[in-house]
């Protein structure tokens, strides 16, 4: 036996005799389990895509910004040869991280085209 008390090599009840789980319960435990993961993977999806669709507008915008920015550095004479360096950001999550390292990227660009 073990700490509970349960024998364990089987509980000694012959499950030849043992009435079966009605049907119609399980089918209906099975519908309600398919219709909960359904409707939870139904809202999961749309709050991913409604932050996916929120990020994407975001880098829109900072790539619309960028340009800009390049637009208007490359417009005043005398930049073409001048670098610049970007300070390392300590890094707390992992968004940031992400951030730091685009961020980072972005400027050893900026230094490869610029030079």
């Amino acid at each position: 036996m073990d700490e509970d008390g349960l024998p364990l090599m089987g509980s000694g009840i012959d499950l030849t005799k043992v009435p079966a789980i009605q049907q119609k319960r399980t089918v209906a435990f099975l519908n309600q389990f398919v219709v909960h993961t359904v409707q939870f993977l139904n809202r999961f999806s749309t709050v991913c895509e409604e932050k996916l669709a929120d990020l994407s507008l975001r880098i829109q915008q900072i790539e619309t910004t960028l340009n800009i920015l390049d637009a208007k550095l490359s417009s005043i004479p005398g930049l073409e040869d001048v670098t610049f360096e970007v300070s390392p950001v300590s890094v707390t999550s992992t968004t940031n991280e992400s951030h730091s390292e685009a961020t980072s990227e972005r400027s050893q660009e900026a230094r490869c085209s610029g030079a």
